[in-house]
């Protein structure tokens, strides 16, 4: 098998690309950054042939190119966990290496990552109801979050203290939907629900009886 020789004709340098002609109609563009050092800004290589280990380092460079494009296009809809992203890019038929070259340059520069995406994910969950640590780990392993990160992020976003109170405000809602006709029961029911919203087992019960309504609130909702 013969090596794959391309000749060269044009070369247009911008500000932060390149677009590169080759004969047979291939057209290239790629970063200016990613451009090899045996193809001068200055032109001088127009006209020559190119082999075929420089012709797959330039179309993996304008591959990687077009990935950063698409990426940035999913990344202004919503954020996502690179999971996700590594697996929607090579759906579209981008190359596993041009892929995994972006996702790391990406995360390097710090222009997305695991930890931004479950920081980001973590506070929006928590803003909407009161769910524990073991909850968000959860629903972050369950979007391929790696467990490492999952745990470092949710521990920061969501210190002991807090939790705890979310405990307590949790159980206060659960009480309120339950009634207080049959306070065993309702108990069960209010730490089944905690337990659900994966508030540890030593919180639960406290929060059990922090959140149930006191004898004067529930007889002002009767009276409502």
């Amino acid at each position: 098998m013969t090596d794959e020789v391309r000749r060269l004709l044009a070369m247009q340098v911008s500000r932060d690309r390149v677009r590169i002609v080759l004969d047979g109609g291939e057209e290239l563009t790629l970063a200016l950054e990613s451009l090899p050092a045996e193809l001068p800004t200055d032109g001088s290589a127009i006209g020559e042939s190119i082999g075929s280990p420089l012709l797959a380092e330039i179309r993996l460079a304008a591959q990687r190119k077009e990935v950063a494009r698409r990426l940035m296009a999913m990344l202004d809809r919503r954020l996502l966990p690179v999971a996700r992203i590594r697996r929607k890019l090579i759906e579209e038929g981008f190359t596993p290496e041009a892929v995994e070259g972006v996702l790391e340059q990406m995360q390097a520069r710090g222009v997305h990552s695991d930890r931004a995406y479950a920081a980001a994910y973590c506070r929006d969950r928590l803003a909407g109801r009161p769910v524990g640590r073991r909850y968000l780990q959860q629903k972050l392993r369950e979007k391929q979050v790696p467990a490492e990160v999952a745990a470092e992020v949710v521990a920061e976003v969501l210190d002991a203290e807090t939790e705890k109170e979310l405990a307590v405000e949790a159980a206060r809602r659960k009480w309120r939907a339950v009634g207080a006709a049959d306070q065993r029961k309702g108990e069960q029911k209010v730490a089944r629900h905690l337990q659900s919203r994966g508030f540890p087992a030593h919180l639960v019960w406290d929060a059990v009886r922090r959140g149930r309504p006191s004898a004067t609130e529930t007889t002002e909702g009767e009276m409502t």
